[in-house]
């Protein structure tokens, strides 16, 4: 959800170390699902090295409310510059 749609109305805030809130590089993602939980692991591939940064664990229902926003989110980017072009994947 972006910082305008608040589930219930209600304010809130959310508070992060430095670190955190300095925020990461990603060039390489995977997911992964089963009846409880989805997984993306968050990674940065230099070479044939790679470093995980993060694995965010998502109930199925917000890993949908996720999918939405972002693709709501792409759509409006795409509209103000652009189609952006996914490059190859990696199966």
């Amino acid at each position: 959800m972006d910082r305008n749609n608040k589930p219930d109305g209600n304010s809130f805030v959310i508070k992060a170390d430095d670190d955190i809130a300095k925020g990461r590089f990603s060039n390489f993602a995977q997911v992964g699902s089963n009846p409880d939980a989805f997984v993306l692991d968050f990674s940065f591939v230099q070479g044939p090295t790679g470093w995980l940064l993060a694995r965010l664990m998502l109930s199925p229902q917000h890993a949908k409310r996720l999918s939405i926003a972002l693709a709501e989110t792409v759509a409006k980017f795409e509209e103000r510059f652009g189609k952006i072009d996914a490059g190859p994947t990696l199966q």
